[in-house]
């Protein structure tokens, strides 16, 4: 379960995006997910704390979202009620994601966050209550992986397989575990995307997950024996986060029944 509450930022966070907030309990350290660059300090914001369970291990996470004002309403405690967010290494992509998406999802809504949005967790929160039944970060990497695990999602990291010396920044610092989807191909094709990210053990903290990609080529009309692998990754992740979608919707209709 996700809470929020007020906290006060007293000055901005360095590299690593964390700071000491001061909360009615008291201080604790959290992580600035907005940039406060042009916020004059000190600051109120709305601050979401959870536990999340990692295997063995129990992360305590308190996330600072933006300035609070009277008109946020962040959400209920559910938060993004295990929406699929798919972040992306490469805008170009997204096309692939959303026929994907709504290819094997029955036509969800997606939602596209700006990679210039100024406060993402906020803006993912109002896509949900809203509606949106997937959202894609249009480029983005670990810090957008972990807002939308913190926030109750579902994150999907779509790998750079074209590039394999990309694929380690895309779990830097990470400590949560993400789906990464997988697509599904034959051999020699198979082999070369598994050697591509073989070296990190991704497996070992993060759900892997094999998927067809072709659906979204065929919604588009267009042979998906000529995309690249950056094209498959992404075609993978829209038909994952479609299915997704679709079990989340018969779980909100069971919840509302």
């Amino acid at each position: 379960m996700i809470t929020y509450q007020r906290a006060r930022l007293h000055h901005r966070p360095g590299a690593d995006r964390t700071v000491e907030v001061t909360t009615a309990e008291g201080p604790l350290s959290a992580t600035v997910a907005f940039d406060p660059a042009d916020l004059e300090m000190p600051v109120t914001v709305v601050l979401a704390r959870t536990e999340i369970e990692v295997g063995v291990s129990s992360h305590r996470i308190a996330a600072a979202l933006g300035p609070w004002s009277s008109d946020v309403d962040p959400a209920g405690p559910l938060g993004l009620a295990s929406t699929p967010v798919v972040v992306l290494p490469d805008p170009s992509l997204a096309t692939l994601v959303g026929v994907g998406a709504r290819r094997a999802g029955r036509a969800p809504t997606v939602a596209m966050i700006a990679t210039n949005e100024r406060f993402p967790g906020l803006r993912a929160l109002k896509l949900v209550r809203d509606g949106a039944e997937v959202l894609l970060f249009g480029e983005g990497g670990p810090a957008h992986l972990m807002l939308a695990r913190a926030l109750g999602g579902r994150p999907l990291a779509v790998l750079p397989l074209a590039h394999p010396a990309r694929i380690g920044a895309v779990f830097d610092g990470l400590d949560l575990d993400v789906h990464v989807p997988v697509p599904a191909c034959e051999e020699p094709m198979r082999g070369r995307i598994r050697s591509a990210f073989a070296p990190l053990e991704l497996e070992s903290l993060h759900h892997l997950v094999e998927v067809d990609p072709m659906p979204a080529f065929d919604e588009l009309g267009i042979d998906g024996a000529a995309a690249d692998l950056d094209q498959l990754a992404a075609a993978a992740a829209g038909v994952l986060a479609g299915r997704l979608a679709v079990t989340n919707r018969r779980w909100r209709l069971e919840l509302d029944a």
